[in-house]
């Protein structure tokens, strides 16, 4: 008995078409993964790094620097509008820039915050569950004692260890919370 070898001649397709084509899918779907995992690999990768953070009780991430330059906006906006600095004192301090003060009454990503007229004060409170540790400019990493604040100016964004000085000025992108 004789088997007859499958014949393409009907479908028109030659035998190495299919292959060829088998192997420009296969190389189409390479590419979609190779791209979707170079746009979505930092976000996937913060992820795990979060879910490992809380897990493991590192660092909190944060995002300190949204929520700065928030404040910062809204201070150098009403500047703008009104010729002088937001008022800072009472709830006058967050509703002269469009906030609500009891929003903001307790620590938002585990800072306290606060506008102060031309500037946005950062820190924590002795009863908080984290400590702030940042970096001068220097490289010198330093502990933020409770009570104290760093000092963010709105007419340039620089921010300040505890008194606003140029020897104080520190890197706000070194901020970092971990557990007391």
């Amino acid at each position: 008995m004789k088997f007859a070898m499958p014949s393409n001649h009907r479908t028109g397709v030659q035998p190495a078409q299919g292959l060829v084509e088998f192997a420009l899918l296969i190389a189409l779907i390479a590419i979609v993964a190779l791209v979707s995992l170079a746009l979505l690999g930092p976000s996937i990768s913060g992820t795990f790094q979060s879910v490992l953070g809380s897990l493991s009780g590192a660092e909190k991430p944060v995002t300190y620097l949204t929520i700065k330059d928030d404040f910062l906006n809204r201070i150098n906006a009403f500047y703008q509008e009104n010729g002088s600095w937001p008022r800072s004192w009472g709830s006058y301090a967050f509703t002269d820039i469009g906030l609500d003060p009891d929003e903001w009454s307790v620590p938002v990503e585990g800072i306290h915050w606060g506008p102060h007229g031309k500037d946005v004060a950062l820190g924590t409170n002795p009863e908080d569950e984290y400590v702030i540790y940042i970096d001068n400019l220097k490289g010198q990493t330093l502990r933020l004692y409770d009570g104290w604040r760093i000092w963010c100016v709105a007419s340039d964004g620089k921010c300040y260890y505890h008194v606003v000085s140029p020897e104080n000025e520190v890197d706000i992108t070194t901020l970092q919370l971990k557990p007391r």
